[in-house]
């Protein structure tokens, strides 16, 4: 194989890097490669992390074929050998899919995280082909992502579903959000031995009492300490402490702490990770156009309850790094 693309490398904090961007829209890649030496020099190294790079929060949608190759040539250049390297792919064609997968693996990374076509709403054996036909193209491990929020209809895979991806020997983890806690953890406790489950839903510590070694990350672009202390509990079974620590730092409304959230449509990840880290003081430019930025209202709950959550004594980067 021409990639180390074990599922045993999955493991700790899949950390969804952020694209930094100029005024005019073009990547920055200067500030880009300053971040990413950052992270590394704080620990965010292999065994503790997985480094994303056009992701979701990276606005893996909204990047030319130009700016996805560039990124891609860049966290090898820096992390080869340093962590386990992964690219988003989110594309409705397979053909495309497989393109973009290819460059990847040629290029020297791990895994690629390959989103489920989206148009209309699939059918179970449209994501299977559309898995497969990669998978039967490029050597590379795959990590699929079960998107249901983003599906017409709200789909989310079935058991039938993960079978069936289970005979393609390239798919190798799932970033995992089930539709209830009840597929939430039954698929981890049924497939957790076939695939790496990476937490897309952390609720306390359950995903690690059930076997999951990973979680998708995008606080520890600016508060890697957090990540790698959460990392840390997981690896030592201290999931009572797991929760204690989920109480203190989530936003969720359960707890009745700050301003209640708003529900807000937005096309992609992109422009509220941009707001979440520039709360947490890491400036990555403007979201790609054509994207309204997060209302106002919602920017006052996130940064109140960053405040009363505790998140900011986390907080180790200085935006003089890029300078």
């Amino acid at each position: 194989m021409a990639n180390d693309y074990s599922r045993e490398r999955l493991q700790g904090s899949v950390l969804s890097m952020l694209t930094f961007t100029n005024d005019d829209y073009s990547i920055d890649l200067e500030s880009q490669r300053k971040h990413v030496r950052w992270l590394i020099d704080q620990g965010m190294v292999e065994g503790e992390c997985v480094h994303l790079i056009a992701g979701g929060a990276g606005e893996t949608y909204m990047l030319e074929e130009s700016e996805f190759q560039a990124l891609a040539d860049l966290i090898i250049e820096e992390g080869k050998g340093v962590a386990p390297t992964m690219v988003m792919v989110s594309e409705l064609s397979a053909r495309a899919a497989a393109r973009k997968c290819k460059y990847a693996a040629d290029a020297g990374i791990d895994f690629v995280l390959l989103s489920p076509p989206h148009y209309s709403q699939p059918s179970e054996e449209d994501i299977f082909l559309h898995h497969k036909y990669v998978n039967d193209r490029v050597d590379i491990g795959i990590m699929t992502y079960n998107s249901f929020w983003v599906m017409p209809g709200g789909y989310s895979y079935s058991r039938g579903l993960f079978e069936k991806l289970a005979e393609l020997n390239n798919v190798v983890g799932v970033k995992w959000t089930g539709s209830s806690t009840e597929d939430y953890l039954g698929f981890q406790q049924m497939f957790g031995d076939r695939f790496a489950m990476s937490e897309n839903r952390q609720f306390f510590g359950m995903g690690s009492r059930f076997g999951m070694t990973s979680r998708i990350d995008v606080m520890g672009n600016a508060a890697p300490r957090l990540s790698l202390y959460q990392t840390k509990l997981a690896r030592e079974g201290k999931y009572d402490q797991i929760d204690d620590l989920y109480r203190q730092l989530s936003f969720d409304p359960l707890y009745k702490r700050g301003r209640e959230p708003r529900s807000e449509k937005m096309v992609a990840d992109g422009p509220h990770a941009r707001m979440l880290l520039r709360l947490m003081g890491l400036e990555t430019g403007p979201s790609f156009p054509g994207q309204h930025e997060p209302s106002r209202a919602n920017m006052d709950f996130l940064r109140e309850s960053l405040e009363i959550s505790g998140v900011l004594e986390w907080v180790d980067w200085d935006q003089s790094i890029l300078s």
